[in-house]
């Protein structure tokens, strides 16, 4: 009976009286207050009571909240919050009713106050009112799923709205105790979104310039204020439903108005989305601005002192429970990455187009951020995950971020090292595409390929038998002919490293893999259209050579054919400069590497083939077998002097054999005979030379031999002289008697007959006197 009755008398109170106001104030605060110690007396825990103790229709809240809106007086006020909320738990239903009448008054009212009464106030009736609200959404079934997170929206905006007028220190202390209460794991990120819409439309719209600037920081500092002062997995998972609903907004108002209007859909004022930001209510510009504000904060917030230092102090229990968050946000990251890039390309012609780049750039700075605050031991889990995501643009930035931290990091323990060759599985299901059902990109095999090289650069030489199923797969992407050819590019650069790395564990797969770069290299106008797939091949056949130099024997004459073919063509192509570099290296290798026992036969087999047909290729040969004279210990020399005389004796015959053809061509290439003819003269003594040097001469005038053999045995003869100087005279005085009677021969006045038969005998007598 007694509530009923203290109802009735607080509905006259609220009548239109002419008695004065205090006495009325006073008497409703006092009716107010013994309602209040009723609640406290049937419920003393705040839980629902029984019908029996107090009916909840006699109950009048709607009474309670009419006094809020109706009274003046702060006291009446307070009185009315402090019994709502004692009232929230018993009669959770009654109070959902009145809930935003309740909250609006506050942020219009309550909140400005700067006294401690008020503030307590706020506290007890966010503490009682939202935990009511929360349990009567998840207890009945009837509720639909985004009705709670509509009021929440609704209650939280209300808190915003009051912020610029509430005194500067009551700010974080109200917003940390109404996030707290509702949630933060589930809410932060709803606050969060209302102050960068707030900063965007209202508070950051009517500065300019500096000021701006210096109103941006204060918010920055405020709201990283604010969010530190919740849990590290608060803040992340905040942080992943922020990009989440970035990632639903349109691209510009335009396409949100064409969205509209293809779905039919009106917008409804409570639904959360519209909340958080309104597209229709706001400009294209605002949009673009709590877009940039929104990515500005999180790069803020990932670099913050207050935020690294909570990471820094986790241990490893904490550790393992923020993996999963800290992966999931990296994939988040990388997906609203993507969906900016694409946005870069449909607006790189429209005046957008700088807003689109410095937003991708921001985005990829939130990236970064994220990548450092992970510790190599959570890192490389993490990035075992994002290679399983189904966006190919997540598994490819998965592994550029594995790369960088690879270039970077020098030192691995034993435990990290393990945990990044259990990566190798997974890459190569990536550059085989064989993991998946539909086909990888051609980006993200390449992209793979250079991940396992990069391990394999690492911790090759101390794991050999995890990279050999990276070799064989390797090798088995070259030799498919069919394959993408710059995917077959880092195959072979992969191949190169991995085949240095593995050394004699590599040599059971060269019968597959030389006959498949060999091939390749044949293939001219493949070579020709890609470059780096060019340059690959011969990197990877350069480092087999040098790696492997005693089991590629019979491979040699086809190297030596493809690297003398190779070498004039980098002389044509100018646009390569880096080919003509990387040749030079791998003649060396050959030059060095190969024995002469094996280098010297495969030559000689290699000249009778140019000669016949690929002449102009005579002259990168003779720069091999030339450097690797200059490389010969002289006992080398001295054993296979005989050989070498056999073969010089078979070369110096070119002119003779082609008399017919071009003069200044063959000039060309008996000049490349000669040098290295004379790099070998040069390492012999006298005692060695003086027998090859009369069997030259002996050569150049056998009976019956072309008379070409003179125009070449004199050409040696003055570039042994040039090189020799004054130590020529020693053979000199033999050669005198022979030219006299040469220079009796070309002299037309004297001679009967022509001493050359060609056509071109006057061209040869002349090059024969000079």
């Amino acid at each position: 009976m007694l509530v009923p009755a203290l109802f009735t008398l607080l509905s006259r109170c609220l009548e239109p009286q002419g008695t004065e106001q205090a006495s009325v104030e006073y008497t409703k605060q006092l009716i107010l207050s013994c309602l209040l110690n009723v609640c406290h007396k049937v419920s003393p825990d705040g839980k629902p009571v029984s019908k029996e103790l107090l009916d909840e229709e006699k109950f009048n809240v709607e009474l309670v909240v009419q006094c809020v809106r109706c009274s003046n007086m702060p006291q009446t006020h307070h009185h009315a919050l402090l019994l709502l909320g004692a009232v929230a738990g018993m009669f959770p239903e009654k109070i959902l009713h009145n809930i935003m009448p309740i909250f609006t008054f506050m942020g219009a009212n309550i909140m400005r106050l700067d006294d401690i009464y008020s503030f307590q106030v706020i506290n007890k009736t966010v503490q009682t009112v939202i935990p009511a609200l929360i349990q009567a959404h998840e207890g009945g079934p009837s509720q639909s799923p985004g009705e709670m997170e509509s009021v929440v929206a609704g209650i939280v905006r209300v808190f915003v709205d009051a912020l610029p007028h509430v005194p500067e220190h009551r700010r974080l202390p109200i917003l940390s105790q109404l996030v707290g209460t509702l949630g933060p794991e589930r809410f932060l990120w709803v606050l969060l979104l209302l102050l960068f819409k707030q900063h965007a439309t209202e508070t950051g719209a009517g500065s300019s310039g500096a000021e701006k600037d210096a109103v941006l920081e204060r918010d920055m500092e405020f709201w990283i204020s604010v969010c530190c002062t919740f849990e590290l997995q608060e803040q992340l998972c905040s942080l992943i439903k922020i990009l989440q609903y970035l990632t639903t907004l349109p691209e510009d108002k335009e396409e949100a108005a064409e969205r509209s209007r293809s779905t039919r859909r009106k917008p409804k004022k409570d639904e959360v989305e519209d909340l958080l930001f309104s597209v229709e209510a706001h400009s294209g510009k605002e949009l673009r601005h709590f877009k940039f504000l929104s990515v500005s904060f999180m790069a803020h917030l990932l670099a913050s002192d207050s935020f690294v230092g909570k990471v820094a102090k986790g241990d490893e229990t904490q550790q393992e429970h923020l993996q999963s968050l800290e992966q999931s946000l990296l994939e988040e990251v990388l997906r609203y990455i993507n969906s900016v890039a694409q946005c870069v390309e449909h607006n790189s012609d429209k005046p957008t187009a700088k807003f689109w780049r410095a937003l991708l750039s921001k985005s990829y700075d939130v990236l970064d951020k994220v990548n450092a605050l992970l510790p190599t031991d959570t890192f490389i889990p993490v990035m075992r995950g994002l290679m399983s995501n189904q966006l190919p643009s997540v598994r490819r930035k998965a592994m550029d971020l594995l790369n960088n931290k690879l270039q970077q990091k020098v030192h691995w323990e034993e435990g990290q090292v393990r945990l990044l060759l259990d990566l190798v599985g997974e890459l190569l299901a990536i550059a085989t595409h064989g993991r998946r059902e539909e086909e990888e990109q051609a980006i993200n095999r390449q992209t793979a390929l250079y991940s396992l090289k990069l391990l394999c650069r690492c911790f090759g030489a101390a794991h050999q038998e995890a990279f050999l199923p990276v070799l064989s797969t390797a090798v088995g992407l070259v030799t498919t002919q069919e394959e993408e050819r710059n995917v077959m590019g880092s195959a072979l650069l992969c191949i190169a490293e991995v085949t240095s790395t593995l050394k004699a564990l590599a040599i059971p797969q060269l019968p597959r893999l030389m006959p498949a770069v060999l091939q390749t290299l044949k293939d001219r106008k493949e070579l020709l259209s890609n470059e780096i797939y060019l340059l690959s091949t011969v990197t990877a056949l350069h480092r087999v050579c040098e790696t492997l130099p005693h089991f590629v024997s019979p491979y040699l004459m086809d190297i030596l054919v493809q690297v003398a073919h190779l070498t004039r063509l980098a002389e044509k192509v100018t646009q390569c400069p880096q080919l003509g570099v990387r040749l030079t290296s791998l003649k060396t290798t050959l030059a060095t590497n190969i024995p002469p026992r094996v280098l010297l036969p495969t030559v000689t087999k290699c000249y009778n083939r140019l000669v016949q047909s690929h002449q102009s290729y005579l002259g990168p040969l003779m720069d091999v077998l030339q450097e690797h004279i200059s490389h010969m210990e002289r006992d080398l020399l001295t054993s296979h002097q005989s050989e070498l005389t056999a073969f010089f004796l078979t070369a110096l015959d070119f002119r003779a054999e082609h008399s017919q053809g071009d003069l200044e061509k063959t000039n060309e290439i008996e000049g490349y005979i000669i040098g290295c003819l004379l790099v070998m003269v040069m390492k012999l003594s006298e005692v060695t030379f003086r027998p090859l040097f009369f069997k030259l001469f002996d050569w150049s005038k056998t009976e019956g031999a072309p008379k070409e053999r003179l125009l070449t045995f004199y050409r040696l003869s003055d570039s042994i002289a040039g090189r020799l100087k004054g130590l020529f005279t020693l053979f000199a005085g033999h050669l005198v008697k022979p030219l006299s009677d040469l220079l009796n021969q070309t002299n037309t006045a004297n001679a009967d007959e022509a001493l050359f038969d060609s056509e071109d005998h006057v061209d040869k007598s002349c090059l024969l006197l000079q």
